[in-house]
């Protein structure tokens, strides 16, 4: 793969561009190398076009045999039909970069070969496993990189350390610190890397010691730990498919290696969610800690005057005297008398703020409750609970984020690659599908023979059961039907647009690796393929002038090409356009890396113009059925020039239609 500058097109400013969005220069090229449209044409000004481009010319797949819109065209829609049956969205916009590639790609188009030939082998040999595979994929995307700015501070020595770690400005700041200030003037920040000598012994909450040669994921865990999150989902299908037996097939050995390596990653999201867990736990304590403080206050004196409402006190008359004379110790009597029950609800309250507080370690003094009725809690010791909360929730974040960081580094990469990977086999997968209900098969393909030619071959963009044809030129083709230039007549609507597409179609999928819809095929690797759409009515001169040229040009280019022609005579009035176009491919018919098939209504004028010298097959209208539809045999008679059907068509209309215009077809029948 080229990397980021070293693709066409790619300046400087495309450059930063791209490294701004996605992350860093290793993450674009991955990317790239990834097929990853969706993230490259999800920035502004990058079309899904020009990501597809970007990333075949970063793969050296950037010589296509396409040349027309109508070839682009009738490619995206193929790609379009195969994409209904891939699972994931990230795979289907992957089967975008599967472009029509040139002879000069033979490798990466047999490498696409075989992997739709697997493909198709992993569905019918293991289906339970195609059906378990289907199933775990589901949601399967492209990772996504955190790129927001992280609230974390690093502390370096001197400039030459700041020069070092610019790369990592973008993720957070980066303080120079000066000769005379130490690590304790950063205590009033929440996140701290420490770089070089003279740290703290012990590390405060939120603070870690790097290294300047450290990667931004060491000295900015917070970065790995976001990616987590971010991508959880992901990484739980990793672990689902980690989890299963796939077979001994070539998709299956793919699978199962990319997940080698992947063992700790259920434990590590379990962590992920065990952290979550106690951080929502302790914040959940911090934030209800005043109104639970309140409730126990509530409850000890509510237990106090419970308490209290069923005791009873009986004097004789020498107490009564002496309480007369000593109301002191009346007060200690009645004292006495409710302290066990006082005791008795504060030891309660003490139990149930304990409990309260079992997230975090601490000891609560003795005289937690006021002494007097009613009792309320200190509110020193719930400043101290508070401080300590705000502690264990520092340190709980802390702790998590670096603890499962650092684990989450070490597997980053591999996921990755997984993911890229399993989403690269869900697309051939789903070219396998295709492949497998079009009853497709793969084509030969002919390096040194030109021309296309199949067996039992089907349109698949009708919209309906198409007809089967066999049919073909160049040297490929059987015995006495290799010719290189053919003109292809018949009935209107007989099919002759839609052969001319048929064979469009094989030679666009198996020059883009995949299987085609024929029993059998083959097909001569090409440099170029020119289909000619029909003109819409007669071109001004200047036009003309233009498309004549183009023809000529395209017409004796030494490369190796195939022309699929739909009625270029409306061009020009037909007596011209059967001299210009019998000239043109009298002149083309010596070019042996060239074949031509031109569907025409001028056959014989264009064959006289050759000197009788070109072959004419004809796609014949055998009649009427019984709904006033068309017999056509699609498949065309070799050597033949195949009658018209304004007859055929007349009749419809006649049988059709009522009263005076009825009368009107019925007597043009006369004339036929």
């Amino acid at each position: 793969m080229l990397s980021l500058k070293e693709i066409p097109g790619v300046g400087d400013s495309l450059a930063e561009k791209l490294i701004f969005e996605i992350g860093s220069l290793a993450d674009v090229e991955r990317v790239i190398k990834d097929g990853d449209v969706s993230t490259l044409s999800g920035i502004e000004g990058i079309s899904p076009q020009r990501a597809v481009k970007l990333i075949n010319l970063a793969n050296n797949n950037f010589s296509e045999i396409t040349t027309t819109d109508e070839g682009r065209r009738l490619h995206k829609n193929l790609i379009t039909s195969i994409s209904d049956y891939v699972i994931t969205k990230a795979a289907k916009e992957r089967l975008s970069i599967l472009t029509p590639l040139t002879r000069n790609s033979i490798v990466e188009i047999e490498s696409r070969r075989n992997w739709s030939i697997n493909a198709m082998r992993f569905i019918n040999e293991s289906q339970s496993s195609f059906e378990l595979w289907s199933k775990c994929v589901s949601g399967l995307s492209y990772t996504k990189e955190p790129t927001s700015r992280i609230d974390r501070v690093i502390v370096v020595p001197n400039t030459i350390e700041l020069e070092n770690l610019k790369h990592i400005e973008k993720k957070c700041r980066i303080l120079v610190r000066s000769n005379d200030e130490n690590w304790e003037d950063y205590l009033g920040l929440n996140r701290v890397t420490w770089i070089g000598k003279d740290g703290p012994e012990e590390l405060p909450s939120g603070w870690i010691i790097g290294e300047t040669t450290g990667s931004l994921y060491d000295l900015v865990p917070e970065v790995p730990l976001e990616w987590l999150k971010m991508n959880s989902d992901n990484l739980s299908i990793l672990v689902d498919l980690y989890d299963q037996v796939w077979p001994i097939n070539f998709i299956g050995q793919e699978i199962s290696e990319h997940l080698e390596g992947l063992g700790e990653l259920a434990l590590l999201l379990q962590s992920l969610d065990n952290e979550s867990t106690n951080l929502e736990n302790l914040e959940k304590t911090r934030d209800n800690l005043w109104n639970q403080v309140k409730t126990i206050e509530e409850s000890v004196n509510d237990a106090i005057v419970s308490g209290t409402s069923q005791s009873k006190l009986s004097f004789d008359g020498d107490e009564v005297l002496s309480y007369y004379s000593d109301i002191s110790g009346l007060e200690r009597r009645l004292k006495s008398t409710i302290s066990d029950t006082i005791d008795f609800a504060l030891q309660d309250g003490r139990r149930k703020l304990t409990s309260f507080l079992e997230n975090i370690d601490i000891i609560l003094p003795n005289d937690i409750f006021s002494s007097e009725y009613p009792c309320v809690i200190n509110r020193d010791t719930l400043e101290l609970i508070d401080s300590e909360l705000e502690k264990a929730i520092k340190s709980e974040r802390s702790k998590g984020e670096v603890t499962i960081a650092k684990s989450t580094v070490s597997i980053m990469k591999k996921s990755r690659k997984a993911i890229s990977k399993f989403i690269e086999i869900d697309m051939w997968v789903g070219v396998g599908q295709w492949s497998i209900f079009n009853r497709c098969t793969m084509p030969e393909m002919c390096i040194n023979n030109p021309g296309v030619w199949m067996k039992d071959g089907r349109h698949l963009l009708l919209g309906c059961e198409p007809d089967s044809v066999t049919y073909g030129i160049g040297e490929v083709s059987p015995e006495r039907q290799r010719d290189k230039i053919a003109l292809l007549s018949g009935a209107n609507s007989g099919g002759k647009t839609t052969l001319l597409e048929t064979l469009a179609s094989l030679i666009l999928l198996s020059h883009s690796g995949l299987p085609v819809p024929a029993s059998h095929a083959k097909v001569g690797l090409l440099d170029e393929l020119h289909i000619l759409a029909k003109v819409s009515g007669t071109q001004s001169a200047g036009a003309l002038e233009r498309t004549l040229k183009k023809l000529a040009d395209v017409l004796v280019s030494s490369e190796r090409k195939i022309i699929l022609a739909d009625e270029l005579e409306a061009i020009t009035e037909p007596g011209a356009a059967s001299l210009i176009l019998g000239g043109l491919l009298k002149a083309s018919k010596y070019n042996n890396e060239t074949n031509i098939l031109l569907v025409t209504h001028i056959g014989n004028s264009i064959s006289e113009v050759m000197g009788g010298d070109v072959r004419i097959d004809g796609i014949e209208a055998q009649g009427l059925d019984e709904n006033m539809d068309l017999i056509v045999d699609r498949t065309p008679k070799r050597n033949h020039l195949a009658r018209s059907t304004p007859e055929l068509i007349v009749r419809r209309l006649a049988s059709r239609s009522q009263g005076p215009t009825s009368e009107i077809f019925t007597n043009l029948l006369e004339g036929f």
